[in-house]
């Protein structure tokens, strides 16, 4: 089995995975003059919007690697000011969350930009450097290791084969991750938490948005219940909407969203897929020179956005380390750190992710069950005044789940939790933005 023509047969670090975790790991390795080779069984990018959110220490991140100013400009123009629950987009609102509070004059919480945006930004930073080589269309079907280093089989869609030795292996490669169960590292934690249909689609909005932008509309139809994600107002959403395993339910599917819309602009439909929220944390990060980073290492439910922002911070933890050792400034034992500083990291933010998923359901259960939207249509006109502020206090409790920039690495594992309503009162000199409107 030869090399490859034209390609390396040997490198410092193989990075298998090619989506956002993995490409920001080569251009930090190129940063510091360590050859690496990429491999994604993709031959694409990411067509669906997918993550979304970036915090602001992986911000940082992507400040050092030269990309903020790419990702500003690719980021759809979408004010981050609320998040809004309502029984339909074009329905009876129940109420909003108003994120600029506490935050300065043009501070965003977060900077949004969807997946299939920023993994083009960086697979051209990653490409454009000379210790760089990103295969796509190429997997990784076997790997051994020894004492010196790692060897690993790759195959090309076309059926090539061929090997590449490398002293060190980053496993990016996804929730499913054959690495990792090639390796037999066990997944802790809860399983399935349910399954969800993911509806990417193509709408115009603003009409509904502009008055309260903002990325995310939780949608409480009794009979098209879901979370609608704002991720370019003029043309691109997604609604995430549980799957009940009615017969004939995909089929179903497009009626269900123009429910949860209620609005006159026509939805198109770009792709559907079915996901399940985990909530679980890989056994070990590290098996000897082959290390899990991003999803391959953790499973996050989306609320709360930390699953990317967990994984950059990983490997930029990760790489720091390697450079030293790769330099011989530091004995390779400083690579035990890395599961020690980011694994905890993880744990905490899988629960704060976990317990936001859960504290989201408090809204619902405040308002209680109605059979149709006419009932609750009724239901929300015939609120009490006191009904409305606990209403109002179970939105603001939702706070943390927005803002909270999750736990980084190398902080222990002691959780910080996001700031209840009364503390984030008492930091920022004001009372609740949050607020019930009437039906």
């Amino acid at each position: 089995m030869s090399a490859r023509p034209g390609f390396p047969d040997e490198t410092g670090v193989l990075v298998v995975g090619g989506g956002p975790v993995g490409l920001v790991a080569s251009a930090l390795l190129s940063q510091h003059g360590i050859p690496n080779v990429v491999v994604e069984r993709r031959l694409e990018t990411q067509r669906a919007p997918a993550a979304h959110v970036l915090r602001r220490r992986p911000m940082e991140v992507l400040r050092g690697i030269g990309v903020e100013a790419a990702i500003r400009c690719a980021a759809p123009e979408l004010p981050l000011h609320y998040i809004t629950w309502c029984a339909q987009l074009g329905g009876a609102e129940i109420g909003r969350l108003d994120l600029r509070s506490g935050l300065a004059p043009g501070e965003e919480a977060w900077t949004n930009c969807p997946q299939n945006l920023l993994e083009p930004i960086l697979l051209e930073r990653a490409s454009r450097e000379p210790a760089a080589r990103v295969l796509r269309g190429c997997e990784c079907i076997a790997i051994e290791q020894d004492a010196d280093g790692v060897s690993a089989r790759l195959r090309a869609d076309g059926g090539a084969e061929w090997r590449v030795r490398a002293r060190w292996t980053l496993a990016a490669d996804g929730a499913s991750s054959p690495t990792r169960r090639a390796l037999d590292i066990p997944m802790r934690g809860l399983g399935p938490q349910g399954r969800f249909f993911m509806i990417h689609f193509e709408a115009d909005l603003v009409p509904w948005i502009r008055d309260r932008p903002g990325p995310i509309f939780w949608i409480l139809h009794p009979e098209a219940s879901g979370t609608l994600i704002v991720h370019d107002p003029r043309r691109s959403h997604v609604f995430m909407t549980l799957r009940r395993g009615d017969d004939g339910e995909r089929a179903g599917l497009p009626d269900r969203l123009a429910a949860a819309l209620g609005v006159s602009a026509r939805a198109r439909i770009l792709s559907l897929d079915e996901w399940s929220p985990h909530v679980q944390v890989a056994e070990r990060y590290r098996e000897g020179r082959v290390f899990l980073v991003g999803d391959a290492a953790h499973r996050f439910p989306p609320s709360g956005g930390l699953g990317l922002n967990t994984g950059i911070l990983e490997v930029d933890n990760l790489v720091a380390k390697l450079a030293q050792v790769e330099s011989g400034r530091a004995d390779p034992v400083i690579l035990d750190r890395y599961q020690a500083e980011c694994r905890p990291a993880a744990e905490a933010n899988a629960r704060q992710s976990f317990e936001n998923m859960l504290r989201l359901g408090e809204i619902s259960r405040q308002i209680g069950d109605s059979p149709d939207l006419p009932a609750l249509e009724q239901r929300l006109a015939s609120l009490t005044r006191d009904e409305r502020r606990r209403l109002a206090a179970a939105i603001e409790a939702q706070r943390g789940h927005f803002l909270w920039e999750g736990q980084p690495p190398g902080t222990g594992s002691e959780r910080e939790p996001p700031p209840s309503a009364a503390a984030a009162q008492d930091r920022r000199g004001q009372g609740s933005r949050a607020g019930v409107r009437p039906a």
